[in-house]
């Protein structure tokens, strides 16, 4: 009697995964994609702290549909940073923002010791 409820129990709980399970994970797929994703990259100018690479960061997350921010600088030394080459690789749904928005967002972050300025590397 104990088998044949394990059995039972085993059966449905298979069958109630199948069933909820694989429509809840496409509709879940399908609410991920509801704009197309853009990846642009934008040069940085008058960066000079990883602080100013954080602020960067910050300002262009908070923009509506950015997916993906990251503040990238070369090594100059062997703990030196060169912020003369710094970038933003960004990805982005179209829908919602723009590559203007994202330039403001970041010379939008900039403060009373340093000023940014991004335009677009194509």
């Amino acid at each position: 009697m104990i088998k044949g409820f394990m059995k039972a129990s085993l059966l449905f709980s298979v069958l109630l995964f199948l069933v909820t399970g694989a429509p809840a994970t496409d509709h879940f797929s399908l609410a991920e994609e509801p704009g197309a994703l853009q990846t642009i990259t934008l040069k940085i100018d008058g960066m000079d702290c990883g602080a100013c690479a954080k602020e960067i960061r910050s300002a262009l997350m908070e923009r509506p549909g950015v997916r993906t921010a990251e503040v990238k600088v070369r090594k100059k030394w062997l703990f030196f940073d060169d912020f003369s080459d710094a970038r933003a690789v960004v990805e982005y749904e179209q829908s919602k923002t723009t590559v203007d928005d994202l330039i403001k967002a970041v010379e939008g972050a900039s403060n009373s010791m340093f000023t940014y300025h991004a335009r677009l590397i194509e």
